[in-house]
């Protein structure tokens, strides 16, 4: 077994004990994508970062092998970093904040989850700081405000420091796990759209995670992160109908490794497993049935030229009550397309079965039967501005998610 093989299958152990004793974790773990990295990677230790819209964990070999040398410091270190994720310090943007004394803060918060025994020697807790008499399950803010007094004293003071003042004059960005902190300039660095997606699809995960989880672990959390993640049922934030594309596409555009709790793992009996998946491609099909005008078909290639700009390769089906024609999207719209008669969706989706794309994107107006196929992948309907309406029933029971154009 090569090293990053067995480090994943490390990895999968961590993710099983996480799912026996906390499966929130657990399952937000496993919606992760993960990737091993050596030391040329920026990630000289364990952390989240993101990919194409969506969020990885790298974890350098290195680091794995010989810091976290026990099976307590890998589930807690794993714990630490999703809890970063429920509580979206990831995403926070303060510039006018000083980013170490913030760093700082954000490791008090989440290190009173989690058992001392199951962190790094010099791991950051409330209770170094005793001359701030430091609240337990508070924001990062309250921390912060309280941090910032602390060194507006120490810069003043000469001999005599108190002890929490000296430990915080001493940290510095690669110290006390602070490191970790650091590709998060990665996401805060991207445009507002790549953001706004990147913190949709971190919602998304919290949510289905929270939804796994049974009501009986996920009423003895502490209440803080329930808050933080919202009551059960609470309606996701709204995002544009080009971002949710754009998201879609992204969490199928590059190969990996990664955990699931959905697969058994063979070796240890339970889940969650280690999963290789290779993203291919994505499939789309066009409806190209009479009710689809030229103009929405002119968008529809515009949109796909759009996300084949970003890196996404495509596996094209033309189609109206059947698959009129097949080929590889190469950057050029047809000078035409084959149907123009009625519509039935089954088709592609049986192919989309057969073959097991990453994903099905259905560009179409949405005037057809409801399909009879239960599709086996997940599937993105993109509906005409005068196609049918969201609302409708039938719009409903298609399998998958429906967003419509607005333009």
């Amino acid at each position: 077994m090569s090293r990053n093989n067995r480090i994943l299958d490390e990895l999968s152990r961590a993710g099983i004990t996480l799912l026996l004793r906390e499966p929130f974790f657990a399952h937000l773990l496993g919606s992760i994508n993960k990737e091993i990295v050596e030391n040329d990677h920026e990630v000289k230790t364990l952390a989240i970062s993101t990919g194409q819209s969506t969020l990885i964990l790298y974890v350098n070999a290195d680091f794995w092998d010989n810091h976290l040398t026990s099976p307590d410091l890998r589930y807690g270190l794993l714990k630490h970093e999703m809890l970063h994720l429920v509580f979206r310090h990831t995403l926070a943007n303060e510039p006018q904040m000083n980013s170490l004394l913030l760093n700082v803060a954000f490791d008090l918060v989440v290190n009173q989850y989690i058992d001392r025994s199951q962190l790094l020697e010099d791991s950051l807790f409330i209770e170094l700081f005793p001359e701030l008499q430091l609240k337990g399950g508070q924001t990062w803010f309250y921390y912060y405000q309280k941090l910032a007094e602390l060194h507006k004293q120490g810069s003043q003071e000469g001999e005599g420091k108190s002890a929490g003042a000296e430990l915080l004059q001493g940290i510095n960005p690669d110290s006390h796990g602070l490191d970790r902190h650091k590709p998060w300039k990665n996401m805060l660095n991207r445009s507002e759209l790549e953001q706004s997606v990147t913190e949709i699809h971190l919602d998304s995960m919290l949510r289905l995670a929270q939804q796994r989880t049974g009501s009986q672990a996920w009423g003895s959390m502490p209440g803080e992160i329930q808050d933080a993640i919202g009551a059960p049922g609470t309606i996701a934030p709204e995002l544009s109908w080009r971002a949710i594309l754009r998201l879609f596409v992204g969490n199928a555009s590059k190969t990996s490794l990664r955990n699931t709790i959905k697969r058994s793992s063979k070796r240890y009996g339970t889940t969650p497993g280690i999963k290789v998946r290779r993203r291919h491609r994505l499939m789309v099909a066009v409806d190209t049935s009479g009710s689809v005008s030229q103009t929405d078909l002119d968008i529809f290639f515009k949109e796909i030229h759009f996300l084949w700009r970003t890196g996404a390769t495509f596996d094209m089906v033309e189609c109206d009550t059947r698959i009129g024609r097949r080929y590889e999207y190469k950057g050029a719209a047809p000078r035409s397309v084959y149907g123009r008669g009625g519509t039935n969706f089954n088709p592609p989706l049986e192919l989309a079965n057969l073959e097991r794309p990453d994903g099905l994107i259905y560009f179409t107006d949405g005037y057809a039967q409801t399909p009879a196929i239960h599709v086996r992948v997940p599937v993105l309907w993109i509906l005409t501005k005068n196609g049918v309406n969201l609302s409708e029933e039938a719009t409903k029971k298609l399998p998958g998610r429906k967003i419509k154009l607005e333009k």
